[in-house]
């Protein structure tokens, strides 16, 4: 705001809150679509909330959701579905798809970037024992009432049905180190990128975690690495994570805390602190309790969300240990290349195929950008030393050639035809090109080369012809057409000169047999 004051603009904030929870609302959709797996969306609007107040029903106790390891006993209020609110007695049974809304809850609902809880339901009868599983596959919180969404697995669910709430704290412990850990990485980014770097947006869930902060360029290599090394050291210092309730006006007057812009914030509010100072956020997510529960950190990629906006993703956890095991043996993988002799035959092509593993591997986005630029130094050391190779064979081939197409001359062709090594190179093609029209410019002449001899890979035609033989209907365009024909190639050019290539030729001979038959055929011609 003070900046744009200072251009003499003003913010629409309250246009950018609007924005920014209509964005967010489309992302919730988006999601709810896909863990509702093909079932309609439920969604509680302030009609629908309204009337569960008038009805009594008061807003679920979630404060359970920040205990870890319990079965939370609950009882359903009231049960949604596809046209509305069940009335009386109706019940919700196995196979419906439905939302429950409990008087208390240990679920988290999605809120803060963090995806909402897993689990299920037991339901109970009057003696206490399990009837019926409720999976509960999403949770979201409308006006205070959480709706657990799902599937009735077994039994059947009515409104006052006694349960006992079993969230999957497996996959919250998968969660809650990469919500911790962006708490981290925001403070790390501050650190690297300046004070001016603010969230823009996050996601956590039990894969990875996304966050999205302001800034115009794309970082660069050392930023990242510091970034990420950052990270990586708060995590091995086994820094404490607290979380303390306290007065929206106290909170927000604790020096260094952060909160997202354009996010409204409760009173009484949550502050969640890492170490003494690393990191002081308004937050109302479940986190670990130590630094060193996350196990391990490792950046995955850096890219850009709109202006102005970057996202990292980053993993913790088994899946940071994958990334950095992965990495290793690309390192090593880098090494072994880069300790051949840079003339070792096929180290350009064997640097590529690394290259497009390494774009491919899931890995820490500094090492991946590191070996990038390592296969690149290696790629062209190999290019320059087979450049330098194809150099000193060209000058072997031409003396060959040179000898050829004195033969030939004496011996009265006015074809001629040769396989010569030069790799496919078009440079070198040109060289005997100009070798031969100076030795013998009466002659039609054509040399076929492959990239590599005997490989059945990529092959090269090229061809000069005088006018004489024009003439008489010989033209180096067709001439290398024909020839190129019987390995699928192709080819163009002038009658004079032309040249093509085909990507793949398993028969050299074939090509051999049929530029000279095509070529004699129509010196034939003109005699006869």
């Amino acid at each position: 705001e003070l900046m744009a004051e200072e251009a003499g603009m003003k913010v629409d904030i309250k246009g950018f809150t609007q924005a920014m929870e209509t964005q967010k609302q489309r992302s919730r959709q988006a999601r709810s679509a896909a863990k509702a797996g093909g079932a309609p969306q439920l969604v509680l609007i302030a009609e629908q909330t309204s009337a569960l107040a008038k009805n009594g029903v008061l807003p679920t106790d979630d404060s359970f959701k920040y205990k870890w390891d319990v079965e939370l006993p609950a009882t359903v209020m009231s049960i949604f579905g596809q046209d509305g609110f069940y009335e009386g007695n109706s019940e919700a049974k196995a196979g419906d798809f439905v939302g429950l809304i409990l008087d208390k809850s240990s679920f988290y609902a999605e809120a803060g970037g963090q995806e909402a809880d897993i689990g299920e339901l037991r339901v109970l009868d009057s003696s206490g024992s399990v009837v019926g599983i409720f999976e509960v596959r999403d949770v979201q919180t409308y006006g205070g009432f959480l709706l657990h969404t799902g599937v009735v697995r077994e039994g059947a669910i009515s409104m006052g049905t006694h349960v006992n709430c079993r969230v999957d704290y497996d996959r919250r412990r998968q969660v809650a180190p990469n919500h911790s850990m962006t708490h981290v990485l925001n403070a790390a980014l501050r650190n690297v990128l300046g004070p001016n770097v603010d969230q823009r947006g996050s996601l956590c869930n039990d894969e990875k975690l996304r966050f999205d902060f302001s800034h115009k360029k794309a970082m660069t290599l050392e930023e990242l690495k510091q970034t990420e090394e950052i990270c990586q050291k708060i995590v091995s210092e086994s820094l404490p994570v607290n979380a303390q309730t306290m007065p929206l006006s106290e909170a927000q007057a604790i020096d260094g805390v952060r909160a997202v812009f354009g996010e409204v914030y409760p009173d009484p509010v949550r502050v969640v602190t890492v170490g003494e100072d690393t990191s002081i956020e308004f937050c109302g997510g479940t986190h670990i309790s130590n630094t060193a529960e996350a196990e391990a950190f490792v950046l995955i990629e850096e890219t850009a969300v709109a202006k102005g906006i970057r996202r990292i993703t980053a993993v913790t956890r088994d899946a940071a240990k994958s990334a950095i095991a992965e990495g290793e043996k690309y390192r090593k993988i880098v090494a072994e290349a880069e300790s051949m002799s840079v003339d070792t035959e096929g180290l350009d092509k064997q640097a590529g195929a690394i290259r497009k593993d390494v774009d491919g591997a899931f890995m820490s986005a500094t090492l991946k950008a590191e070996l990038r630029n390592r296969i690149e130094v290696i790629q062209k050391q190999a290019n320059e030393a087979k450049k330098m190779a194809i150099a000193q064979r060209v000058d072997k081939v031409l003396n060959q050639v040179q000898e050829e197409v004195k033969a030939a001359v004496d011996n009265g062709q006015r074809t001629l035809v040769l396989t010569i090594d030069i790799s496919a190179d078009s440079k070198a093609s040109q060289k005997v090109i100009n070798a031969v029209k100076k030795i013998a410019p009466e002659i039609a002449f054509m040399g076929l080369s492959e990239e590599e001899p005997g490989s059945g890979g990529k092959i090269m035609a090229f061809a000069v012809v005088p006018d004489s033989l024009i003439a008489a209907g010989l033209k180096a365009d067709e001439w290398v057409r024909n020839a190129l024909e019987v390995c699928g190639g192709r080819g163009g050019g002038k009658p004079e000169s032309a040249q093509g290539q085909a990507p793949e030729c398993g028969d050299v001979d074939a090509v051999f047999a049929s530029a000279r038959k095509f070529a004699e055929n129509k010196v034939e011609a003109e005699v006869s």
